[in-house]
């Protein structure tokens, strides 16, 4: 099998890349993803949100350039939806983060993101079940929301396969090497010659870096997240909130369920890196105890009258600055072999954006609209990391 560009990965962001290619005028460019269907992996247990808060500025605009597509993406893929759902955002924060997050509205308002400080009666009209006597300050921002993970996938895949796009689903990249033409991917289908190739791969990330012979400075971390039903009066479209006095978020969903993650970049900072394809998909006694504290303390509605339903566990691919590794890896003897790789849960929010910005990548070599560069791989081996103004959260 032949293709012009082989993309390896096929969930948000792999089938984002897919979409963009064909746009862009590749006619066969080919995804191959080693689950039984499109967004099977870490796509399907993520909770979508779709939010502009974040402390970096280029990650900023890329946020602000996906939620704009998320909001309107039937004009941009006709006859296919993602999902959308706009709630807003409460942001509640102590006096610790009074001076990042004043600096940080700044820095958004100025690129023209809807954020600002709220006063009490304002949060109580938004969200009068929440508690708000831990916070020194609240932040709204009216454009948030979410989407459905496997839809906007499978909208991108099959957006793509209109186009001539290819999917080989169900198969595994067991080898890359390179040829007079490009690469060949051995594949678990067989040889898959490509001129160039896209890595999308997630959490398999590091394990396919090492047949490249490249250690990748990525950490895969299990993320557990706890589903609650909520009472009768608390039911409906409700704001998500992110709480910085306990860090957590909390994703009103529906009509009825609420689902409870932590903010923090991982629960256990000792704990060894999870396995892909062996990590416990469930959720912990102490975990869910856990957050049923945080829950009942910001929600009290929600200890007097809330039911825990069930939890699950997706993974993170951590990087050590919580940001993209987004390259190309000619600097390590892979010219035509680009990634976009360590998305420290960042994947699906920015997913519209990241498959413009490698499509332009393959295609031309580079992407003009803003600096890409700070994403490079080596920024891990000069210390050039990225700064985020809420140390290791995953606010990024």
């Amino acid at each position: 099998m032949r293709t012009r560009v082989a993309v390896v990965g096929g969930g948000s962001t792999g089938s984002s890349i897919l979409y963009h290619l064909a746009a862009r005028g590749i006619s066969d460019p080919l995804l191959i993803e080693k689950g039984l269907s499109i967004a099977s992996g870490q796509t399907s247990r993520s909770t979508a949100l779709v939010r502009t808060h974040y402390t970096v500025p280029v990650v900023a605009k890329m946020a602000l350039l996906s939620y704009r597509v998320f909001r309107d993406f039937s004009k941009e893929l006709p006859g296919y939806d993602s999902g959308y759902v706009e709630t807003g955002l409460l942001i509640g924060v102590d006096s610790g983060y009074e001076q990042s997050i004043r600096q940080n509205l700044d820095m958004l308002q100025k690129m023209g993101i809807a954020s600002d400080f709220v006063d009490e009666r304002r949060v109580k009209n938004l969200e009068p079940f929440l508690d708000t006597s831990g916070f020194s300050s609240v932040v709204y921002e009216p454009n948030m929301g979410y989407a459905e993970p496997s839809t906007t996938a499978s909208s991108y895949a099959s957006a793509a396969q209109a186009m001539g796009a290819r999917v080989l689903s169900g198969t595994s990249v067991l080898g890359i090497r390179k040829t007079s033409g490009g690469y060949s991917l051995t594949t678990t289908s067989g040889e898959v010659e490509a001129e160039k190739v896209v890595l999308a791969t997630g959490v398999w990330s590091v394990a396919m870096f090492r047949q490249l012979g490249i250690e990748l400075p990525v950490k895969p971390v299990r993320h557990p997240v706890a589903i609650y039903e909520r009472p009768q009066e608390f039911r409906g479209l409700r704001p998500v909130v992110f709480d910085f006095l306990r860090s957590a978020y909390y994703k009103p969903e529906g009509q009825g369920l609420l689902f409870v993650g932590s903010m923090e970049a991982e629960l256990d900072a000792s704990s060894p890196p999870a396995d892909p394809d062996g990590y416990d998909q469930s959720i912990t006694f102490e975990e869910a105890e856990k957050f049923t504290g945080w829950t009942t303390q910001a929600y009290p509605v929600m200890g007097e009258k809330g039911r825990y339903e069930r939890g699950y566990s997706g993974v993170y691919d951590n990087t050590p600055d919580q940001q993209p590794v987004i390259d190309e890896l000619s600097g390590y003897g892979y010219e035509g072999v680009f990634c976009l790789v360590g998305l420290s849960g960042h994947g699906f929010k920015l997913c519209p954006e990241f498959g413009r910005v490698m499509a332009s990548l393959v295609t031309e070599g580079t992407f003009r609209d803003y600096d890409v560069s700070v994403f490079r791989l080596k920024r891990f081996e000069t210390g050039e990391l990225l700064k985020s103004r809420y140390s290791l959260s995953t606010v990024g």
